[in-house]
């Protein structure tokens, strides 16, 4: 990958590594390595190459800063300038070449050395650029150097089969990009290699696991075969009923089928039987309160809604599920606050925006009660993409999602 910088940043981490590189010719300055008569030819060309850079030119830019390193060879910022040319214009093995010389020459540059693990890894010279990059990657002090550096770094731990070592790269990335899409982009295929990698090595080696078990519902479930799910789920209960969780995706799995009075009763009873093994599941209670608000039990929902609420304050759709509740048995007043809570934890939701836009119209605060429906018209569209996303698979299952609809 070619790094695509703008000219001030070229020149401040290349190109000026000279004192004298941006210097009008005319003050002829000294250049000891550089013969007196020579030392205006040297300008020259350092002009013509720096200006060769500016206009993406890089193939004139190499020519002037080859004749540099031919004319003073000692001089390690010709060879390091020549090394930057020849990377931009994706020359890889000879930027290796040119970066080695500057740096044995002058081993305290920093630009060549940046330049030289960036070769070296589009070369496919991965554990030597590994080695240079780890060392360097946090003193970078230019921005889009450092986010090269580590794409970079990335590739060349998953090709080399460090995986550790590519985590700890995008934990780096991540934290001074938190919103660079080839970044993000990257972390996802990282962590799903890393996750497939993970998921043959159980099914090698350990294939009659409980934990093997929950692989294979995990991916019937993604595939759609939600029977098959279910029996691989009731293995799991067989061979250790108390098993966290497992309750809990089997009761999601039976809601998933042919809605029916009997679907209905077993899936309460796996919610029901999951908080017998872990009594703090705010999944379970949640979905207890959600099929009693659907059956219009209101006092029901609201202690479920109200008990996931205190077990994960963070679950906005709990938030939610009570809100309507509460507005369903008449208690508007009361609908508000967790409302308003939803809305501060899922700004982005159409649905929390919706609701509480009812609850504020039912008490009277129409201002307010415009101010949500405006910004529930502008997030529902997205709302609908990213749930759309998740059921087809990036997140495996996901509780009953609440709706827009009024509370009854």
């Amino acid at each position: 990958m070619r790094i695509r910088l703008t000219i001030a940043a070229c020149l401040g981490l290349v190109v000026a590594t000279s004192s004298w590189a941006q210097a009008p010719v005319a003050k002829k300055p000294a250049l000891p390595a550089v013969p007196p008569a020579q030392q205006a030819e040297a300008a020259k060309l350092n002009s013509k190459g720096a200006a060769a850079l500016r206009q993406g030119d890089f193939g004139s830019a190499i020519q002037a800063f080859d004749k540099l390193a031919q004319l003073a060879p000692a001089v390690a910022e010709f060879h390091a300038n020549l090394g930057f040319a020849y990377y931009s214009a994706g020359r890889f093995r000879e930027a290796v070449a040119s970066n080695r010389q500057a740096l044995k020459l002058k081993p305290g540059l920093t630009g060549p050395r940046y330049f030289l693990a960036l070769s070296l890894a589009q070369t496919g010279q991965c554990s030597e650029a590994l080695a240079l990059i780890d060392k360097d990657l946090t003193h970078v002090p230019d921005a889009p150097l450092r986010r090269i550096m580590g794409l970079s770094g990335v590739r060349c731990a998953m090709a080399s089969a460090q995986p550790d070592k590519a985590v700890d790269f995008l934990r780096l990335l991540a934290r001074d990009f938190p919103d660079d899409p080839e970044i993000l982009y990257m972390t996802t295929l990282v962590y799903s290699d890393l996750s497939t990698r993970a998921s043959q090595r159980l099914l090698r080696t350990a294939p009659g696991s409980l934990q093997a078990h929950q692989l294979n519902a995990e991916v019937l479930e993604l595939q759609g075969r939600v029977e098959d799910a279910r029996e691989e789920y009731r293995k799991i209960l067989a061979m250790n009923p108390r098993q966290p969780g497992i309750h809990h995706r089997l009761g999601l799995l039976l809601l998933a089928g042919e809605p029916s009075a009997a679907a209905l009763a077993a899936a309460r009873r796996e919610f029901e039987q999951e908080l017998q093994v872990d009594p703090a599941s705010a999944l379970a209670e949640y979905e207890l309160g959600e099929m009693a608000r659907q059956a219009r039990q209101w006092s029901e929902a609201i202690a479920h809604f109200r008990r996931a609420t205190e077990l994960d304050p963070a679950s906005a759709d709990a938030l939610v599920g009570l809100g309507k509740s509460l507005v369903s048995a008449g208690r508007t007043a009361e609908a508000v606050a967790p409302l308003e809570r939803a809305v501060k934890l899922a700004p982005t939701s159409a649905v929390a925006h919706y609701q509480l836009s009812f609850a504020y119209r039912r008490v009277g605060r129409e201002d307010d009660a415009k101010r949500e429906l405006t910004l529930y018209q502008g997030t529902h569209e997205e709302d609908q993409k990213l749930r759309q996303a998740i059921r087809a698979g990036i997140q495996g299952p996901v509780s009953q999602p609440q709706t827009a609809e009024p509370p009854e």
